[in-house]
């Protein structure tokens, strides 16, 4: 039987857009898939990725100005 699909997002360091969903069956599966998208064969430092059942995505976020 296989593992059900989890949902991921992802960000890269120092943005504030989030990205996502991204269907897969492990955290690793999930990288592996971001790699796919930005046709590279290692993530750029700084890159979050996380299980959206833990925490989901932000679609807008506003700076508040001090």
């Amino acid at each position: 039987m296989s593992t059900p699909l989890r949902t991921f997002g992802y960000k890269f360091s120092g943005f504030f857009v989030e990205y996502g969903p991204i269907e897969a069956e492990s955290l690793d599966a999930a990288k592996a898939q971001v790699r796919q998208r930005l046709g590279v064969s290692r993530l750029p430092v700084g890159v979050q990725i996380w299980d959206l059942a833990d925490r989901p995505l932000i679609r807008w976020r506003v700076d508040v100005a001090s």
